[in-house]
């Protein structure tokens, strides 16, 4: 038995490990739960994120919500709308701690001990994985099965997926081929395992255990936009040339992502005046 147990944070208020640097906790709040800024990560996660987490073939899966205990309304009240119907997302409120050691935790508790392996992904509220994400998972693992069994982990790498970016232009789509992006990983380990993905930097995995890597089937998208705690490196990856009508039809198919949907929710937040926050903002 495999379980497949992801984690996504939404404006979580951790004590460290943000890149943007803020005086203190209370600084820190009121960058994250600002209203133009939770309007933004709401839109990306209602568009981006929750179709593809909606429409996986296989329904076997968990994925983590990691709040502040004090998220605010109306948006704490819109998030349970929106993921209402959606039985796999479970939200996990929690108060300010280490980043890490909260997510690891709260991974941690939510393992199932009949389980023979769990398979952890994590996602960014404006990420997204395709609708088979887990199915193919679950069929990849097997051909991983040997070498995790003698090495005690290992990690499936999709890398193929898009870029969306969102700027004073509109929407601009990037499709791409990144190794050992967070959106596309999925760690494997015996449930009994003492370490969670929260252990293992996305970017180190390939040294640390072994990996089968499929580039053949876009698999993930990425969202970048004003608030990203950090700069999305394009040059991490080969930039592949596929027609636009063919792009928007990948977005539609293996993710259900509704592109002139989100384009309009963009276009609406802009004549609002929003985003307002520059570049590096917080997750």
């Amino acid at each position: 038995m495999v379980q497949f147990l992801g984690l996504c944070r939404f404006s979580y208020p951790a004590l460290q490990d943000f890149q943007t640097r803020h005086a203190d906790l209370s600084a820190r709040r009121a960058a994250l739960y600002a209203p133009d800024r939770l309007d933004l990560r709401m839109m990306w996660f209602e568009h981006i994120l929750l179709p593809g987490i909606r429409g996986q073939t296989d329904k076997d899966f968990k994925l983590l919500l990691l709040l502040g205990e004090d998220f605010p309304d109306p948006w704490r009240g819109r998030m349970a709308e929106l993921i209402r119907d959606i039985p796999q997302i479970v939200p996990v409120f929690r108060a300010p701690l280490h980043h890490r050691g909260v997510c690891r935790d709260a991974l941690m508790a939510a393992r199932d001990p009949a389980a023979d392996w769990v398979a952890e992904f994590r996602l960014d509220d404006d990420d997204a994985v395709a609708v088979d994400f887990i199915a193919r998972a679950r069929e990849d693992f097997e051909i991983l099965r040997p070498m995790a069994e003698q090495t005690g982990s290992g990690a499936l790498d999709y890398q193929r997926g898009v870029l969306v970016e969102t700027g004073p232009e509109g929407v601009e789509l990037l499709p791409l081929v990144a190794r050992y992006w967070a959106a596309g990983l999925c760690l494997c380990y015996p449930s009994a395992h003492e370490q969670s993905l929260m252990d293992y930097p996305h970017h180190r995995v390939w040294w640390r255990m072994p990996t089968v890597t499929r580039p053949e089937t876009a698999m993930f998208v990425r969202g970048s936009h004003a608030t990203n705690d950090s700069p999305i490196n394009r040059r991490e990856g080969i930039t592949l040339k596929i027609p636009p009508a063919t792009l928007r039809g990948i977005l539609d198919k293996r993710f259900g992502i509704d592109l002139p949907a989100f384009r309009a929710a963009w276009d609406d937040l802009r004549r609002l005046g929003r985003p307002a926050p520059p570049r590096g903002g917080l997750r």
